[in-house]
């Protein structure tokens, strides 16, 4: 996987702001990966959307990634620090799960970014988790009779929610924290697609701002700071500044 250019970085920033998550997920992919179409990246399993996302924050800003949350008990901000690559490793790869309980026969498929675009639209959170069930259920039987996935006992939908992260266990990265000052643990649930999208958000307008302060100072173009090492720019940027 590699890096974004400074220029893929605006680029993205610009065209991507206002598309829903899921989308500005599968843009991200598609700046580095040009030769996958649109749809063939909606359709790779969550946890193999994710890892390539882990793979390319990686090559992008590097394998340490930084962040912060807040204890439930307490409410202080606690600082961490994770490693991209140890996030992608230990993992079962995506498959199908059968669910066999109580005289129900589930066959379950890992979800994809097309379930979660249609479980976007939905109204209600209630309703986004019926769209969801509906769409990573493939087949039901119940006493060798075929049903709707929507007629599920509420316990049984709670099994093919389990059964459904087990399908693809990379799609749900759980962090395990504790707070410091009042020792409450608890966990958290990693958006590398959030995330990543937050800090090429960030670094476009770090970007253009180098971009404005080179240009007034020196009149050279957006092309021609781009030409620059990061290393050489940020020399020009801090003579700018003094």
């Amino acid at each position: 996987m590699r890096a974004l250019t400074v220029s893929e970085i605006i680029q993205l920033w610009e065209t991507a702001c206002r598309y829903h998550p899921v989308d500005q997920a599968l843009s991200m992919l598609q700046a580095v990966l040009p030769e996958q179409s649109r749809e063939e990246l909606a359709a790779l399993p969550l946890g193999q959307r994710d890892a390539l996302l882990l793979s390319m924050r990686r090559a992008t800003f590097g394998n340490a990634l930084p962040g912060t949350s807040r204890c439930p008990a307490c409410s202080g901000t606690i600082e961490f620090e994770l490693n991209c690559g140890s996030l992608q490793t230990g993992a079962t790869g995506p498959h199908q799960e059968q669910l066999i309980h109580d005289g129900y026969s589930i066959t379950i498929r890992p979800l994809d970014s097309f379930d979660l675009a249609a479980a976007a639209s939905a109204e209600t959170a209630s309703q986004s988790r019926a769209v969801l069930l509906s769409r990573c259920v493939s087949a039901v039987l119940y006493k060798d009779q075929v049903m709707e996935a929507a007629a599920l006992p509420v316990e049984i939908q709670s099994r093919v929610a389990e059964s459904a992260l087990a399908a693809d266990s990379q799609a749900e990265i759980l962090l395990e924290l504790d707070c410091p000052d009042c020792q409450q643990k608890w966990q958290s649930v990693l958006d590398i697609g959030n995330v990543l999208w937050l800090e090429i958000s960030a670094r476009a307008q770090l970007l253009l701002l180098e971009v404005h302060q080179l240009a007034r100072a020196y009149g050279w173009g957006e092309t021609e700071i781009f030409q620059l090492s990061p290393e050489r720019r940020a020399a020009y940027v801090q003579m700018v500044a003094a």
